[in-house]
């Protein structure tokens, strides 16, 4: 066996020895995020301002939550999300990536 094809049988065999672990994730699995976590999130944090529909809390000061999921794509929330509000009523606020992740799991399931 030539040494360029002994490395690469003994990569292969080290990689299957690492299991599922070492398989590379999907975007998919890297963005999903939490529904149940991001409704958590939005009755806690949202619902004073926009009807979350985890909440019978209702206010006028926000869009509500399924006009939101219907209006935006994921791309655009997680964007959204992630940066600062300088204008509008929107309170400042910092989300992690996996909360922001929740978040937009949650709106999807409103759709």
């Amino acid at each position: 066996m030539t040494v360029p094809r002994l490395v690469f049988v003994a990569a292969c065999c080290a990689a299957l020895s690492l299991g599922p672990a070492a398989a590379p994730k999907t975007a998919a699995a890297e963005t999903a995020g939490s529904a149940k976590r991001g409704a958590e999130i939005a009755d806690r944090w949202c619902s004073d301002c926009h009807a979350t529909g985890a909440s019978a809390r209702t206010s006028d000061v926000g869009p509500p939550f399924p006009e939101i999921a219907r209006k935006r794509s994921p791309d655009y929330l997680r964007g959204f999300l992630a940066n600062p509000h300088v204008r509008g009523q929107m309170p400042p606020f910092d989300l992690t990536r996996d909360r922001i992740e929740d978040l937009v799991a949650y709106l999807q399931s409103l759709e």
